[in-house]
């Protein structure tokens, strides 16, 4: 009964780590998004939502994909921590 589409990443990880995941969605891969994270869902989750629209193409769809996979290896490797 939404446009909101949830994408759930995993990992404890601290908000300025996930700050800068969604900045670098946003800047470098043009993917707007906005993030839900603890106390909202379990700790452990980062939640991601999105809001597809019926002018996104497949290519879209496929581009939003591959970009989440590699924010998720950015995250794992230590690429957003800021310490």
């Amino acid at each position: 009964t939404s446009p909101v589409t949830p994408v759930f990443l995993h990992g404890d990880y601290d908000i300025k780590a996930v700050t800068a995941l969604v900045r670098d969605l946003r800047e470098n891969m043009g993917i707007f998004c906005s993030i839900v994270v603890y106390p909202v869902v379990p700790k452990g989750q980062i939640m991601l939502r999105i809001i597809p629209t019926s002018s996104h193409t497949q290519e879209d769809i496929e581009y939003t994909t591959t970009c989440f996979t590699e924010v998720q290896n950015r995250l794992k490797n230590g690429y957003y921590r800021q310490d």
